[in-house]
């Protein structure tokens, strides 16, 4: 059974301390490293605000392009076929590529596409804080990635 950590929806209650966020900065320069080691480019990075919980960068190489997801609270990233419809649920996750390996040593967990795609109602909450359970309940995500990458206002 997976655990869903605590501040995976991106959430927390008035009265709860801040989460930690995610250096936007180390995303985006384990993204250019990464990218020069493939002999590829950044061609695109959006950064999280109020909605999406995540930054996204286009990783290019000439015969592909891979979507790299950032949580903005917890240090993991994901990866997906193409890159997300504004306000859409992510459901086109993929393993992680080869050259994924880089974003562990910038001090990111990979997900792979089992964690995202495991249903929620199989999935350990026990971690996650009151407001987050009450944003689950309203947003009524059916996978951990639906719960963890979001567009929730």
């Amino acid at each position: 059974m997976i655990r869903v950590s605590r501040g995976a929806t991106g959430f927390w209650g008035h009265g709860e301390a801040t989460l930690p966020q995610v250096d936007a900065l180390v995303f985006k320069s384990v993204c250019h490293a990464v990218a020069r080691s493939i002999r590829g480019t950044v061609d695109e990075v959006a950064l999280a605000g109020v909605t999406p919980n995540f930054h996204t960068a286009l990783i290019a190489i000439p015969d592909s392009k891979t979507t790299v997801l950032s949580h903005e609270v917890l240090p993991v990233v994901a990866f997906a076929a193409s890159p997300p419809q504004p306000g859409g649920p992510l459901t086109n996750f993929i393993s992680p590529p080869a050259w994924a390996d880089a974003f562990e040593l910038g001090g990111f967990r990979l997900l792979d596409v089992e964690e995202l795609s495991m249903p929620l109602a199989a999935a350990d909450t026990s971690e996650l804080a009151e407001a987050e359970l009450g944003q689950v309940r309203y947003w009524r995500p059916s996978t951990v990635g639906e719960l963890m990458f979001n567009w929730w206002e």
